[in-house]
């Protein structure tokens, strides 16, 4: 921990995506596992795509 707060990696394996629970205009959110600990979180998968024509209209 640091600072209180957890750390989790950047390692896409590290992570099981489950169902979806929300999105956005450029992004969905999942409940998804964090298999080192089994820790159950959030993950946001953000759209480039669509993030980057977002900003063309802007």
């Amino acid at each position: 921990m640091v600072g209180g707060q957890k750390s989790y990696t950047t390692n896409p394996n590290d992570y099981k995506l489950c169902e979806e629970v929300g999105y956005g205009a450029s992004a969905t959110v999942y409940r998804a596992i964090y298999l080192p600990n089994n820790d159950v979180i959030a993950v946001k998968s953000l759209d480039l795509e669509r993030i980057n024509s977002n900003l063309l209209f802007m």
